[in-house]
Parts: C-alpha cells; sequence; structure tokens
C-alpha cells in the first residue's frame, strides 16, 4: 500500500510535468500575423463543393436503421497537405521560418483538422486560426508530441480555417507536419454559428446540468466529458480505480471508440456547460487530444480508454465511482452531450430493467443493457452515446448504447451494463476489471475521487453485504498521505476500533447495517468519511395477501431477503418480490415463500381461500352493540351490506361505493338475540349471523 501513495503523490507533483509533456492544452502566445509581422499573402487550397443532401442520403445507407446515439456531424477529407507540398514558407529578419496554409471549405459551419503526422521540435510554435479571427488556438509545441504522431485540433467557427507554424533558429530537426483530414461541419452541431441562421442543437425538453434538477450532481458532472473523434460525436466519463491514483481512465461506448486510430484523434471537452438553467452556450476551451484503447469488445459495448495527459487541477476533473455488483437500481441519472450541446441532465425515477441491444450494425450479448422504460426528466440524443448511468448513490453502473428515447416520446434507451462489462470476457482488453481493480481487492463498489482536494479519507471495503459471523475487510485509500488513523467499525464490531492504517478484517456478532467511520489527519489537518456495510441472518419470510376474486395480490414483508420463490400451490411459481397469482377456480390453496441471501434460505407457508367466505371477519361477535367487518384480505370495488331480523325485516344498510377495508355499524336499542347480516361483494353474496347482548 505504501508504494500506492508513493505513485500518488508523484501524480500530484508531477502533473504539471504531465500536462507540459503531451496534452492538447495550449501555452499561449499570438500567431504573428496578430503583430503585423507577415506580409506576404496566405496560400489557399479550396476543397471539392460539399453536398450536405448527397451527404446525408450516403450516410443514411451506411448507418442503415439503428438507434446507436452517436452521431455524425462533419464529412472527413483525406488530404495529404504538408510543409513540402502545400502552403508558403516566409524568412523573417531575425533568421526564423514561418509556414502558413488556409484551407477553404465552402458552406461548412466550421472546420477541424487531423494532423496524420505531428513532430515539431522545441522553441517552435504552432497556431491554428479561422478567417474571422475570433479565435486562436496554441501555441502547440514540443510538449504536444505524442507517441502515435497524430494531433487533433478542435473545430473552429466558419469555413476557412489558417495553420501557422513558426520554426525557431537552429531546431534540432525539421519539422514533420501534415494534415491527413479536414472536417466540414455540415450540422452546425456545435451551435457556434450567430444570426438567424442559428441552429437549435439538442431537443427543448433537455435540461441543462446547471439547472436545479442537476444540484445533487454538480460534483459528479466534472467526470462527463463532450467527444470529437473522425467527424463524430459521442460522450464518455471519467472513471476511479481501487488504487485512486488518478490515472486518466475513461468511459464511452464500442460502438463510438472501438479503434486505435480512432483514439488518437479523438479530442476531449470538459466542463463545457451552460453557467445556468437558461442559458445555451457554453466554453470549450478545455480539452485533451489524443488516447490509448485499453479494453472493448464487440460483444458488450463498452470502451476504456486512458488519456495522453492528466486533466489539470484547472479543468477540476472528477473520477466517477462505480458499483460492479448488478445490483438494480432504485432510479438512474444520466448527464450527457445530447446533439454536442452543452451538458444535460437525464433522470428516471424508476428502476431499469434487464434487457437485450441489437440492431443493424451490431448484435451485443443478450441480457447486457439496462433498458429505461421512460425518462421522466429529458431524454438522450445523437452525441449522447457512451454517457455514464449512475444509480441512486452517484455511482456509474452503465454507458449508452441507444435507444429511440427523444423529446416527443422518451421512451426506451439501452445502457451496457458496468456489471457485465467487469469480467465477462478473460482477456484484459476485453474487460474492465484488470485496469480499474489493479490492487485485485474484489470489491464491488468504489466512490469518486477528486484528485486535487488534498487530504481527503477514503474507505474500500471487500463487500457491501456480509453474514453478520463472516469476515469483511475495509482498507484505507485516503487521499493526501494521512500518518493518523482512527477506525470505528460500528455496533458489534471485532474489532471495534483501531488507531492502525490497515486493511482491518472485521466481523461482527450481531446482524444489521454497519456504519463504519474513518477519521485521517496530517498536519493538524483532519477529514473523515462514514460507509455502511449490511451485516445480514438468515432471512425471516412472511407475507400478506388480498383477493379479489380468484386474483391474489402477495406483499412481501420478509426481512433481509436478496432473492425470492414463490410457489401457489396450482403449480404456477415466481421470483418477483410482490408477485398475483390468478387462479382457474375456487378453493383453498397453500403458498409457500423462500427467501434467500448470502447467509441461507428460510420458508414459509400459508393456507389461503379464494373464496370470500373465509376472508370475512365480524368482531366482536357477540356484542353489546357495535360491530365491525373486516375486510382488508378482500380486494372489491362496491359492496352492499344490509342487517335483517330473523323474520326477514330490515334493520340496517349501506353501500360502500369505494375500498375500505372496515365497516363499522351499531345495533344499540334493539333487543337481544340473532340477527342476519347479508353481504354483497361484486355480485358475491355473503351471510353471517350476529348475536345482539344487552
Amino acid at each position: 500500500m505504501t508504494s500506492k501513495f508513493i505513485r500518488f503523490g508523484l501524480f500530484i507533483s508531477l502533473t504539471f510535468f504531465w500536462v507540459s509533456s503531451k496534452a492538447q492544452i495550449s501555452y499561449g502566445g499570438e500567431p504573428l500575423f496578430k503583430k503585423g509581422k507577415l506580409k506576404s499573402e496566405l496560400s489557399t487550397i479550396y476543397l471539392p463543393r460539399f453536398e450536405t443532401a448527397t451527404m446525408s442520403k450516403a450516410y443514411e445507407q451506411v448507418e442503415g436503421k439503428n438507434y446507436l446515439k452517436h452521431a455524425q456531424y462533419a464529412y472527413r477529407y483525406t488530404t495529404s497537405y504538408n510543409a513540402l507540398n502545400s502552403g508558403k514558407w516566409q524568412v523573417l529578419d531575425d533568421g526564423r521560418r514561418v509556414w502558413r496554409i488556409s484551407i477553404s471549405s465552402p458552406g461548412a459551419y466550421s472546420l477541424g483538422l487531423i494532423f496524420s503526422k505531428f513532430r515539431i521540435p522545441a522553441g517552435s510554435q504552432m497556431f491554428v486560426y479561422n478567417n474571422q479571427s475570433n479565435r486562436i488556438l496554441g501555441a502547440y509545441n514540443e510538449k504536444n508530441n505524442k507517441e502515435s504522431g497524430r494531433f487533433s485540433v478542435e473545430p473552429l467557427q466558419g469555413d476557412e480555417i489558417t495553420v501557422e507554424y513558426i520554426e525557431p533558429l537552429h531546431p534540432d530537426f525539421i519539422a514533420d507536419l501534415e494534415i491527413g483530414s479536414v472536417l466540414h461541419d455540415y450540422k452546425n452541431i456545435f451551435n457556434q454559428l450567430q444570426g438567424a441562421s442559428r441552429l437549435k442543437s439538442s431537443g427543448t425538453c433537455n435540461v441543462n446540468i446547471n439547472c436545479t434538477a442537476g444540484d445533487e450532481w454538480q460534483v459528479e458532472k466534472h467526470s462527463v466529458c463532450h467527444i470529437l473523434y473522425g467527424g463524430y460525436i459521442a460522450s464518455g466519463a471519467l472513471i476511479n480505480n481501487t488504487s485512486y491514483d488518478g490515472r486518466p481512465f475513461l468511459l464511452t461506448a464500442h460502438h463510438a471508440v472501438n479503434s486505435q486510430e480512432d483514439a488518437d484523434v479523438a479530442i476531449f471537452v470538459f466542463n463545457y456547460e451552460a453557467v445556468d438553467c437558461e442559458s445555451s452556450v457554453g466554453s470549450k476551451s478545455q480539452s485533451i487530444s489524443g488516447s490509448s484503447l485499453l479494453a472493448t469488445t464487440s460483444g458488450l459495448d463498452f470502451t476504456l480508454l486512458e488519456l495522453s495527459v492528466i486533466p489539470p487541477a484547472s479543468y477540476s476533473p472528477y473520477y466517477a465511482g462505480w458499483d460492479r455488483s448488478g445490483r438494480v437500481p432504485i432510479n438512474t441519472t444520466c448527464i450527457h452531450h445530447p446533439q454536442g450541446d452543452v451538458k444535460k441532465i437525464s433522470a428516471d425515477y424508476d428502476a431499469p430493467l434487464t434487457d437485450s441491444y441489437s440492431d443493424t450494425k451490431f448484435t451485443f450479448d443478450p441480457n447486457t443493457h439496462w433498458l429505461i422504460l421512460e425518462w421522466d426528466l429529458g431524454t438522450t440524443e445523437g452525441g449522447s452515446s457512451g454517457s455514464p448511468l449512475f444509480d441512486e448513490n452517484h455511482r456509474l453502473i452503465g454507458d449508452l448504447t441507444g435507444g429511440a428515447a427523444d423529446c416527443e416520446d422518451p421512451e426506451y434507451d439501452y445502457f451496457a451494463k458496468f456489471s457485465e462489462s467487469w469480467a465477462n470476457y478473460s482477456e484484459a482488453n476485453q474487460q474492465l476489471k484488470f485496469w480499474l481493480d489493479p490492487l485485485n481487492l474484489g470489491v464491488e463498489t468504489i466512490d469518486g475521487v477528486d484528485p486535487y482536494k488534498g487530504l481527503r479519507a477514503v474507505i474500500t471495503v471487500s463487500q457491501d453485504s456480509i453474514c453478520y459471523e463472516s469476515q469483511v475487510t475495509f482498507a484505507d485509500v485516503s487521499l493526501g498521505e494521512p500518518d493518523e488513523f482512527y477506525w470505528n467499525f460500528g455496533d458489534g464490531a471485532i474489532p471495534q476500533t483501531s488507531i492502525e492504517k490497515g486493511p482491518h478484517v472485521v466481523s461482527y456478532s450481531s446482524p444489521g447495517r454497519k456504519q463504519v467511520k474513518l477519521i485521517v489527519r496530517r498536519n493538524g489537518v483532519a477529514d473523515s468519511v462514514v460507509r455502511s456495510v449490511l451485516a445480514m441472518d438468515v432471512p425471516v419470510t412472511n407475507f400478506n395477501y388480498t383477493v379479489d376474486l380468484n386474483k391474489v395480490q402477495m406483499t412481501n414483508t420478509s426481512v433481509e431477503g436478496m432473492t425470492y420463490n414463490w410457489n401457489f400451490g396450482d403449480g404456477a411459481v415466481s421470483e418477483e418480490e410482490n408477485p398475483s397469482h390468478t387462479y382457474a377456480g375456487t378453493g383453498k390453496y397453500t403458498i409457500k415463500l423462500s427467501a434467500e441471501n448470502l447467509c441461507g434460505v428460510n420458508s414459509t407457508s400459508k393456507e389461503i381461500t379464494t373464496t370470500y367466505n373465509d376472508l370475512v371477519r365480524i368482531y366482536p361477535n357477540p356484542s353489546d352493540g357495535a360491530f365491525t367487518v373486516d375486510l382488508s384480505q378482500i380486494i372489491y370495488l362496491r359492496t352492499n351490506w344490509t342487517v335483517y331480523d330473523t323474520k326477514g325485516a330490515q334493520i340496517r344498510s349501506g353501500v360502500v361505493s369505494s375500498y375500505e377495508s372496515m365497516i363499522n355499524f351499531n345495533l344499540n336499542g334493539l333487543s337481544s338475540g340473532v340477527y342476519i347480516l347479508n353481504l354483497n361483494i361484486d355480485g358475491v353474496d355473503l351471510k353471517r349471523k350476529l348475536l345482539l347482548t344487552n
């Protein structure tokens, strides 16, 4: 564990080095044209005229009918413009040389560049700007060189773009620069043009992350990024690993990025969001170019990338926590960039289902997706692919594949299950486990982390649920290298407390939910964290039921059951928690419920009847006047009741037109003796004797 802390300390101290050595991050300055030092004319290359209608038809033929939610926004021109065959060189008065090239693609909303070759010497600078000169990218320098030799430049507004390379005096080597692709934006997907021609990006039902609905997600939002790759857009999220070492892993979808070539040229834009709930404009100034493809497979719709650089502190990065247990969440939330728009939030207040996804291009392994039946807030769209699905504990449990949901009908979206992507395939390049559990802790959940927060108490636990007499392991993976520790493992823990770093192996003498607290200190600064563990016993099984003619509704009241099995006594069974069952005829049946958890199985049985006779109770009977009719086990729409004397004369009556579990009436003032109660429950007549005593 000590080596892990050394690595984390190095991560913090070397962050600037990493940023300076590999990032897309630019290093300031101005191109010479801004200073008026370049007087030669630009050499402009005009690309062949692009027809949007032709592109859309060709795209439909290639893509076919599918509901994947990545999106193409640009046509990719393949080029080979380099400093030897294109553009113009100019020698400055001080002896430095400058190469400039301008590329025009009429009608483009924006233009992006992919350098198929990018290797420049120390002291050099490269700037990229548009024909309006209203935004300048750069300077890029030798610190942007990558092992892949490729480099992507984010799109700039307008249909003309200029590259300016300034070579230093006596360079170590001659720069190798080649523009291999030009991306012609034909959809205005980045909402960059102002005025009457401006197009709306995502649908109007989408909700900005900085609206009230996003108040509880202001931490996790910093994990989510907008991805551009080869003329397509998607979404993704930074993700934590059990070392808590800030290694820049990023999860997205296989159908979006599944080759090293796409990973090399992908651009990851962080914190692209509107500042408030109403605005539609955000900044794209925080980006990283390039990544390594670590794991993916065509059988599961996930891709794990490692960014070419650790996101700097100025990006406020957050590495999302995750849950690989496969537990069905209570509700779900998605944070994403629909249609390349500013960051949005969508929510489903119900539990998702397990289902399969296939379309004209992909058939993923069966039952490996979460199905969102209907979004209660927002939706997802093209460009949302790969975005994270979070559970109610703010842990990542899936990434978006696609679906039919949109603003008009926000139903049916599919997310690849994180639990299935974990280790369904044994090879390291086809699973998440190898990368996200490098310490091989075997934990099912970990929380997210802000690597720049400083001292922070963090606990990992080997299991969230155990049998109370078995063992669970707690490990300290706190940030900031604390040197003092105080543990309290909760009620009935053995041991109860510790001042050692650990890890600690603990058992419990009694069942229940245990609150585990860790306090860490360093140089007088303290932080604390609380995690809970459920210590279980064998389930206590019980259930209630109601009858509606031959239909019986079960209400499971078992304690600590994890899975359930019902036998209805007529050959039918169910594994639902609260099933209903309709019998073929009236009669008596024995229903058996078995509940199982990690600690064992327990069962209980009840004999029920599907006739109302045995379900009606009257008390007190005999009575000195007041009678209560208990109908709590019967579901009905209307009940008529009448009390007669033994000669058939009507004494009392009433109607209950909406369901009530009890009927109360009083026979005070009548002579002692026997009376008859007639109940008509949804057309079924029942008779009971009443004994009145004075």
